[in-house]
């Protein structure tokens, strides 16, 4: 980032301090996205008083992000922009914050930015941890959410002595599985597992997938779920801590991540 884009805040730095430094003017733009509102509404909602919504609808009406007709308070084409992105930077940083330690230890490198753009779509997101006393918690919960599946897709660069078994069972019942794995991961599974293997790439509900260059996460995702684990900073896989989340969002935020490394991927056929 050059000198000319830190200069952008020079024209917008006011504005976004105007917006920013009120709670209620920031609540009242994120209160108007869904359409116009009264101020006794807005009042109701916020939870101050009228005069309160009247003087920060009053300073953002002057800064054109918002206008008042006879239904009341309705955002500008520009107030609706605003208001939409600092909506996500809000959730954004409300996922952020809900597991600070967790993603200030965790390299998110193997996430895509367009990706980390969005990541405000795993706000639903729980931690499964493993203990000194439950050592397995979080694979224990796995397999119990994977149990039932119609659908499965997963990138991996890791290999548990579990999931080829966990695949195989998926499989033989009739889903659909599609992975994509690193080389290095490919070349062990079909050297240790070379019987289930064989077995495995003849079926038409199975496909194998390999991305020929590092991969910095593994996730999991399902018609029911998304199962997402990354690495350490320190370079180390985290095997014992899982991020879970049933969210329609992050279902479709794993989905669409699938596809990234697939469209990158060349697929393993028979005889490979």
């Amino acid at each position: 980032m050059g000198r000319k884009e830190y200069s952008m805040y020079e024209n917008i730095g006011d504005l976004l301090k105007l917006i920013t430094s009120s709670g209620v003017r920031v609540k009242t733009m994120i209160g108007l996205i869904d359409g116009p509102k009264t101020s006794g509404q807005l009042r109701n909602e916020i939870g101050v008083s009228s005069s309160t919504v009247i003087h920060a609808a009053r300073d953002l009406e002057r800064e054109k992000l918002l206008a008042e007709t006879e239904d009341g308070y309705h955002l500008t084409s520009v107030g609706r922009v605003i208001s939409s992105r600092l909506y996500d930077m809000i959730r954004t940083m409300t996922v952020l914050e809900k597991s600070k330690d967790f993603w200030l230890t965790h390299d998110v490198g193997g996430i895509p930015k367009e990706f980390l753009d969005r990541i405000n779509e795993l706000e639903d997101m729980e931690i499964v941890r493993s203990t000194p006393t439950d050592v397995i918690k979080a694979l224990s919960y796995y397999i119990k959410l994977v149990r039932n599946v119609k659908n499965l897709e997963g990138v991996s660069p890791i290999m548990h002595p579990d999931f080829p078994k966990i695949i195989e069972r998926l499989v033989d019942r009739g889903a659909t599985v599609k992975l994509v794995l690193t080389k290095e991961i490919f070349e062990m599974g079909k050297e240790k597992h070379s019987h289930l293997f064989k077995e495995l790439i003849n079926k038409e509900n199975f496909e194998v997938w390999i991305y020929e260059k590092p991969i910095r996460v593994a996730f999991t995702v399902t018609e029911e779920f998304l199962s997402l684990a990354l690495f350490h900073i320190d370079g180390n896989f985290d095997s014992n801590n899982d991020l879970i989340s049933k969210n329609k969002g992050a279902i479709n935020w794993g989905r669409e991540l699938f596809k990234y490394y697939q469209k990158q991927s060349h697929r393993v056929r028979e005889g490979t």
